[in-house]
């Protein structure tokens, strides 16, 4: 008896140690995935902003974890509302036997979601006939591609009206996979979008940047709307003064400019290196 308790206890220990490293392994994969789509909706975002201002954003050296970081500029409060709603939803809606509502609210709600999960092919439909219209439904494109993969994935919910799920490779798998690839493109157009909007405003309020004030020993060739060149004099060190001039970003001692009146379709962006006869000075932006 005294041996089979042990064999018992042991057992148990062993199963628990399987459960949390199974746990562990889902945890870990899931943050990976997460860490992967911050990534790119990152680097997608900073292409968008950085390209309105003719500049190559993976050219300005920034990291796995800046661009990760910058994915969070997308997580406005109705898209992460949406994401919290979608997370319930799917969580509710990928249970085979879920338990039956209690209360009219929660009847009245599941009632809802059935009906909508019901009409995943008009989802679908909808979203090829915008899909068709593609050029004619800018700047509100990514729908179709959202429509369409939330049609697939409705369709593989145990309310789609299919009875079981079967597990099969082109009635679970490719559905799931052709509706996640969707859905990343309507996740990478809404943000090129608002990546490009964002850059439109920060132009729109130049004169609200860091001021930027450029010092040379020689004479160099900026010119532009709103900068001004001035001679300081043969007896300074720093001959030549620079102003008018806005901060767009600063990488490594490379400063990425933009003058005062820049203009997105004719404007140029400086690039100044500090040092080597230049010196830079950064001054509060017009409040």
């Amino acid at each position: 008896m005294r041996h089979a308790a042990l064999a018992s206890e042991a057992s148990g220990h062993l199963a628990g140690d399987r459960t949390a490293a199974g746990l562990l392994g889902v945890v870990a994969a899931q943050a990976s995935f997460l860490v992967a789509i911050m990534y790119f909706l990152g680097a997608v975002y900073l292409t968008s902003y950085y390209h309105y201002f003719r500049l190559d954003a993976f050219s300005l050296g920034f990291g796995f974890a800046e661009l990760s970081i910058q994915s969070l500029n997308v997580l406005k409060a109705p898209v992460a509302i949406a994401l919290i709603v979608a997370v319930v939803a799917a969580r509710h809606l990928t249970t085979r036997e879920a338990a039956p509502a209690q209360g009219s609210l929660a009847r009245l709600l599941e009632r809802w979601a059935r009906t909508v999960v019901r009409a995943h092919l008009a989802f679908i439909f909808v979203g090829l006939l915008l899909l068709l219209l593609w050029s004619r439904i800018q700047p509100y494109g990514w729908t179709a591609p959202l429509l369409l993969g939330t049609g697939l994935l409705l369709g593989q919910t145990p309310w789609a009206g299919e009875g079981a799920i079967r597990s099969t490779l082109w009635s679970k798998a490719v559905p799931v996979f052709t509706g996640g690839l969707l859905m990343m493109w309507a996740f990478s157009v809404a943000t090129s979008q608002m990546g490009e909007q964002e850059a439109h405003q920060a132009a729109d309020q130049l004169v609200r940047r860091t001021a930027v004030v450029i010092l040379s020993t020689d004479r160099l060739s900026l010119a532009g709307p709103g900068l001004k060149a001035e001679d300081l004099g043969a007896k300074a060190h720093y001959r030549y003064r620079y102003t008018g001039l806005r901060r767009l970003i600063e990488r490594n001692g490379r400063y990425y400019l933009l003058p005062l009146g820049w203009d997105p379709r004719t404007g140029p962006t400086y690039v100044i290196q500090d040092g080597n006869g230049v010196r830079v000075e950064l001054l509060p932006g017009t409040q």
